[in-house]
């Protein structure tokens, strides 16, 4: 089993970036977070199997027309966010939490990703001590990334 934490799980999201849609990102500097526009848009795909949780991104309206407008090889002004921003959101977290299950769990794990879906921002984690969080610049945009796993209480009461 390997271990993600806030690093690790920002390298995942940087290289579904990049290999899914030629988005460049980096951690964001943490001088600098305030100055990013706040995420306005919030995703979450669930995993089940020996272990459980969730993985959610969230992203400001800039991200989300820069990802669609990359994804489908269109101009920003082609796309808007409530339908190609927030497809390509739900694309992405897809990627980014099969990439997250499959450094919980290695190429042969037993976990199984259920589908993505919008969520409200009242939707992700709160105090979950086991949570991860990475914020990323993506262009001048902001992208959340949150790897939640269900504690050991969580999992036997679901």
């Amino acid at each position: 089993m390997s271990c993600v934490n806030p690093e690790r799980l920002g390298e995942l999201a940087i290289e579904a970036l990049e290999r899914t849609a030629f988005v460049v990102a980096e951690l964001a500097d943490e001088d600098f977070i305030d100055d990013l526009p706040e995420a306005e848009w919030f995703t979450r795909i669930e995993y089940s199997g020996p272990q459980s949780g969730a993985v959610f991104l969230s992203g400001s309206t800039g991200f989300l027309l820069e990802l669609a407008a990359s994804l489908l090889g269109v101009d920003v002004d082609d796309v808007t966010a409530e339908s190609e921003g927030l497809d390509a959101l739900r694309e992405m977290t897809n990627i980014i939490g099969g990439s997250v299950v499959t450094a919980i769990g290695g190429e042969h794990c037993e976990l199984s990703l259920g589908l993505p879906g919008v969520v409200a921002s009242g939707d992700l984690p709160g105090q979950n001590p086991a949570a991860c969080t990475c914020i990323m610049d993506a262009e001048g945009e902001r992208l959340v990334v949150i790897w939640s796993p269900n504690t050991a209480s969580e999992s036997m009461a679901a």
